[in-house]
């Protein structure tokens, strides 16, 4: 059977950029889809953080003494 294709690595040293090419970059990838994502966002948005954590409903608590009849 003949090698007609051959090895695409031939050197420890491509060996070990390949890996970190591998590695680093799909991060860097998805590092900057995530800086996308988060400045589309920020933009639209124009709540400030009281806004966003304010309570839905506020109990009322009057005087326990029982209705008059």
């Amino acid at each position: 059977m003949s090698n007609e294709h051959g090895n695409l690595i031939k050197s420890p040293k491509q060996l070990i950029i390949v890996v970190f090419a591998c590695f680093f970059v799909p991060l860097i990838i998805i590092l900057l889809l995530m800086v996308f994502v988060n400045n589309g966002k920020r933009g639209e948005s124009t709540a400030t953080t009281e806004q966003l954590i304010k309570p839905v409903a506020q109990l009322n608590i009057q005087d326990a003494a029982p209705a008059a009849k």
